[in-house]
């Protein structure tokens, strides 16, 4: 139980998450181009990584802690 906080904790880092969601597209990708895993699995797989891919980017152009105005 103690483990699990603690290494979402090291894995909390954009590299990672942008290595991983890599490893996901080309998985479905190759899969799907080898006939390895069926064609719904490997869209299932490559939307994850693109999901994955999105969140690891930084934002451009937002506010840093989302207000919209003076206060």
């Amino acid at each position: 139980m103690v483990i699990l906080p603690r290494l979402a904790r090291a894995l909390n880092q954009p590299a990672i998450a942008l290595v991983l969601a890599l490893i996901l597209i080309v998985v479905g990708v190759v899969g799907i181009a080898t006939d390895d895993i069926s064609t719904r699995w490997g869209i299932i797989i490559i939307t994850v990584g693109v999901i994955n891919l999105i969140r690891a980017l930084p934002q451009r152009g937002g506010h840093g802690d989302g207000r919209t105005g003076p206060t």
